[in-house]
């Protein structure tokens, strides 16, 4: 019982600290030389390598593919920061149904203090090659139901109708690659309500799909973030995502044949469990710590 109450106080007990400008993701500040602002969820994990240069990756993201960011401050003060970012993804060699999916690109941000909080903008420009990975393949042969047809397809078939407004080539029946520049444009401000918490709300889009006729992907990020202590924060909110379910397939030929495809354990099945609707909500939960 002394144990549980001294993590809570140590988790929770209240701070006359304040958010450094680089804690909100969309921030073009940077972290500052040697240190280390650690995400293990969603959110890239930062480490100073000067002043003004952070090398950035998705921890959790790393078990999907290569992915490593450079965020170097051109210019920044304690007022406002303008950032250059570029990108690298590179899915795992292990990983044959996406191999060689691949992304690369940069960032630009901009952040100022604006009325009572902070301002965050960014556009980036992302050249994407995407491999997918959809076919049929047969199971053993059981007694009772004879030869059961399963859908075998890669996690990248998850990425394309999100990010990918372009028509795929189809080199055989199995596979389909997205190939195009997707720009992201982030819009973010920071609402302090005190000394230990904030609200961010961001809005996360890709114009240029919505203009190639392409997904209308958008994301509102509201989160309410607080210090809990020295090093540790957490942020609860919501995600709210344009499309919700089912979530669309940027290719006509690939989604069709995703359709047509049967048995228990394809993505269209189990999306089918859950209430279609053109807006998903979902929970927010991240946690952080500055080192």
């Amino acid at each position: 019982m002394h144990l549980f109450v001294l993590l809570l106080s140590v988790l929770f007990s209240p701070s006359a600290l304040a958010f450094e400008a680089s804690e909100m993701q969309e921030s073009a500040h940077t972290v500052g030389k040697g240190n280390l602002q650690l995400h293990p969820g969603l959110f890239q994990s930062s480490y100073g390598l000067t002043d003004k240069m952070d090398l950035r990756t998705h921890v959790a993201a790393q078990y999907f593919g290569f992915n490593a960011q450079l965020k170097y401050a051109v210019m920044q003060s304690e007022t406002s920061a303008f950032s250059l970012e570029p990108t690298v993804y590179s899915e795992w060699p292990w990983a044959p149904l996406g191999f060689p999916s691949y992304s690369a690109g940069a960032r630009a941000r901009y952040s100022t203090e604006m009325g009572k909080g902070r301002l965050n903008l960014g556009v980036g420009a992302i050249y994407d090659v995407q491999k997918v990975t959809f076919r049929i393949i047969q199971g053993d042969f059981e007694a009772d139901r004879g030869i059961e047809l399963k859908a075998e397809y890669s996690a990248s078939i998850f990425h394309s109708p999100r990010v990918w407004a372009h028509e795929a080539e189809h080199p055989d029946d199995d596979t389909w690659i997205f190939k195009g520049v997707r720009v992201p444009v982030i819009i973010g401000y920071e609402i302090p309500t005190n000394d230990t918490s904030t609200w961010n709300l961001v809005l996360r889009a890709h114009p240029l799909n919505i203009v190639n006729e392409g997904s209308w992907y958008t994301e509102f990020n509201p989160s309410w973030n607080h210090i809990a202590n020295e090093k540790f924060r957490y942020a609860l909110g919501l995600n709210v995502v344009v499309p919700g379910n089912p979530l669309p397939i940027a290719d006509d030929e690939l989604s069709d044949h995703i359709a047509d495809a049967e048995g228990d354990d394809h993505m269209r099945a189990w999306m089918d469990k859950f209430p279609q609707t053109p807006v998903a909500v979902f929970p927010h939960v991240a946690f952080w710590w500055r080192l």
